[in-house]
């Protein structure tokens, strides 16, 4: 999974069709484990593009997304938040808005 490093990288990745990114830090041990979890609970993952932002190295990642706990899952659309699923990450809804969206 590519990693997201700066801002304006992660603001022309969210403007594309159908993207996730995953919010991080790099203290979180639930975060460490939470790009396996998704590989193996969401079916059509590798259909779309899929991120990760550290946030402890973007901050204004963080500030604008209002990114308040982690891991954070987000999905965005041409620039607008689809989903978003905190620390416990419902992969059933994640699962349901790809499905949706790629039929």
């Amino acid at each position: 999974m590519e990693t997201l490093t700066d801002y304006q990288s992660i603001e022309a990745t969210i403007k594309k069709d159908l993207v996730m990114i995953i919010a991080k830090t790099h203290t979180c041990s639930t975060c460490a484990m939470i790009n396996e979890h998704l590989k193996n609970t969401v079916k059509r993952l590798d259909e779309i593009d899929h991120y990760q932002v550290f946030v402890d190295d973007v901050d204004s990642f963080r500030g604008k997304h209002v990114v308040f706990s982690v891991p954070t899952v987000l999905i965005f659309s041409e620039g607008k938040e689809l989903l978003r699923e905190s620390r416990f990450i419902d992969t059933h809804k994640i699962n349901r808005l790809i499905d949706a969206y790629l039929s």
